[in-house]
């Protein structure tokens, strides 16, 4: 698509995203997520949703426009699988395919919203009712395992005696970082946004958007409040697993939460479309024209400076706040010359499109 006729709505949900993600993920290797205040956790557990949703909504909004096609989205759905591989292998040094992060559910999202395009939007929500179901089911049959086997890759002091193929499939299945049941209800959520908001004019600005909003957001909230919170606790969401070092409200991703996601999504969404044209949200395109760059970047960043530096050494919360801020300032730069260069290199080369497009 051309730079003229892109949705900067879109652009600016994705640099959203893009933001909070670098804080969700790097805060946590400098000052243990134990010190993080609630609002930083909650804050952080709105990254993924907001990008596993927006995949959904592409693939809808491209769908519509007859751009695509089932060989495109095995493609890139392979690609994004693929690429989760390679960060497992090269950046973080563990077994591919046996923790199951956000790029392999997107992945997989992608062709499940593709498949489910041409079905009636009964058949989408009947699709995410059944998804939070199994996922109920799971969490009170399940065991959850508090932090994924992470198998150090191809190491002679590698430990494969408790990885089997099951326990892959349960990390893909229930208690991956974002495993299929829930987190796959969110791209077929997306595809369901897209319809109402090309059915409204392209745009979320509006009391109905705002009202169901809030009325997920509220009834969400409330339920993780009092399912999740001992009388005598300190905070709320005391219960919830603590994956460290990561502080997300999401693990696992309950119901109560899935309702809340949905609504902050919507008023955001609502939000953004309300007030794109502002001037505040221009510096956040940069960011939603390069997502993919910027996730393998600042994973590079963490792997290989934040935690040799910070594993052993943990820091008071500020200066956790001062690398967040060093990480925005240097890839929003890095950014920025992406942007240039995709602007003076024209080129329809897949590779080239994928790693640095948004």
């Amino acid at each position: 698509m051309n730079e003229n006729k892109r949705d900067i709505s879109i652009d600016i949900l994705r640099g959203i995203a893009i933001f909070i993600m670098l804080g969700a993920n790097i805060v946590g290797y400098v000052t243990p997520c134990e010190f993080h205040p609630l609002w930083f956790d909650i804050y952080s557990s709105f990254a993924a949703p907001l990008f596993v949703l927006l995949s959904g909504y592409m693939v809808a909004v491209n769908c519509m426009k007859k751009h695509t096609n089932l060989f495109y989205y095995l493609k890139r759905g392979g690609m994004l699988i693929l690429t989760a591989a390679l960060i497992d292998a090269f950046l973080w040094q563990i077994l591919p395919f046996a923790i199951f992060d956000v790029l392999n559910v997107i992945g997989i999202g992608l062709l499940v919203v593709f498949l489910l395009e041409k079905t009636p939007l009964w058949v989408k929500t009947s699709f995410i009712a059944i998804v939070l179901i199994i996922t109920a089911i799971l969490q009170n049959r399940w065991s959850y395992i508090e932090i994924p086997m992470e198998i150090e890759f191809l190491s002679a002091e590698a430990d494969y005696s408790g990885f089997s193929f099951l326990v892959a499939l349960k990390a893909m299945i229930y208690d991956g970082w974002f495993p299929i049941f829930p987190w796959i209800a969110f791209p077929v959520l997306g595809s369901i946004f897209a319809h109402y908001r090309k059915k409204w004019n392209n745009s979320f600005a509006n009391m109905r958007t705002l009202a169901i909003g809030l009325i997920f957001t509220i009834s969400g909230f409330v339920w993780l409040y009092f399912r999740y919170t001992n009388p005598g606790a300190e905070q709320p969401f005391d219960e919830l697993v603590k994956r460290v070092p990561y502080g997300e409200i999401f693990y696992p991703a309950t119901i109560a939460f899935m309702i809340a996601a949905f609504g902050v999504c919507l008023l955001i969404f609502s939000f953004v479309d309300k007030t794109r044209n502002s001037l505040v949200w221009k510096p956040l395109t940069v960011f939603g024209q390069t997502s993919m760059f910027n996730y393998i970047f600042h994973t590079a960043i963490v792997a290989y400076i934040t935690l040799p530096l910070y594993e052993d050494n943990p820091q008071k919360l500020y200066i956790g706040w001062i690398v967040y801020a060093l990480l925005v300032i240097v890839s929003y730069a890095l950014s920025f010359l992406v942007v240039i260069m995709k602007r003076k290199i024209k080129t329809k080369n897949f590779l080239f499109n994928f790693y640095f497009g948004g």
